[in-house]
C-alpha cells in the first residue's frame, strides 16, 4: 500500500486510512463514507484523550475533504446519517499517517 504526506485536493477515488494521534479514520471516496474508529492507532502520549463521537465506528455520509495532511488536523465535511439536511464539519487531532489502502 501507499503512504502519502496529505491526500490530494482532486482525489475521487480509492480507500484510504487516516491515523491521527487519538483514532483511525476509513475513507471510502468510491462510496463516499467516513468511518472513525476511536482509539485504534492511537499514540502512547497522554496528552491526547480520546473523545467519543456521534456515530463513532459506524459509516457516516462523506460529502468532501477540505484538507488531510501528516501533522494537521484533517477537516472532513460529513452529513448526518438519520438526517440528511444536518451537515457538520469533523475535525481530527493530527495526522500521523496517511495510507491508500484500495
Amino acid at each position: 500500500m501507499t503512504r502519502v504526506q496529505e491526500i490530494p485536493d482532486d482525489t475521487s477515488e480509492g480507500v484510504w486510512t487516516v491515523v491521527t494521534r487519538t483514532s483511525t479514520y476509513v475513507i471510502d471516496f468510491e462510496a463516499m463514507t467516513l468511518l472513525r474508529a476511536p482509539g485504534v492507532g492511537r499514540t502512547d502520549d497522554e496528552r491526547w484523550e480520546v473523545s467519543e463521537l456521534r456515530r463513532d465506528s459506524e459509516d457516516i455520509p462523506l460529502l468532501g475533504v477540505k484538507s488531510c495532511r501528516v501533522g494537521d488536523p484533517a477537516q472532513f465535511w460529513v452529513r448526518a446519517a438519520d438526517d440528511p439536511d444536518v451537515r457538520t464539519w469533523r475535525v481530527t487531532t493530527p495526522v500521523v499517517e496517511i495510507e491508500r489502502i484500495g
